[in-house]
């Protein structure tokens, strides 16, 4: 009966790792563009914070956070983080 269950999980698993491997690379990709898109905002609202235009220069510096590795990109790599935890828990039955 044990050997049913590991036949039936082998596909999953299988979709699953391709997934996460395809799900590495496009965080990899999207993560670089977002950090040139980050140092762009960075740059913008500093340069308008000198200009005393203090509207435009802190929506560019939250955005630039947004776009930095602690905003969007870690919120892909937390969903990387849970369908890998899917795919060991099915690993392990």
């Amino acid at each position: 009966m044990e050997g049913i269950y590991e036949m039936d999980n082998k596909p999953i698993s299988l979709m699953l790792s391709i997934l996460t491997a395809f799900l590495t690379f496009l965080l990899a990709i999207g993560t670089t563009i977002l950090y040139l898109l980050m140092l762009m905002c960075v740059v913008v609202g500093v340069v308008s914070l000198f200009q005393k235009d203090f509207s435009i220069g802190i929506e560019a510096l939250i955005v630039g956070f947004l776009l930095s590795p602690y905003g969007i990109p870690m919120v892909g790599a937390a969903v990387m983080a849970f369908l890998q935890g899917i795919n060991e828990a099915i690993n392990l039955i």
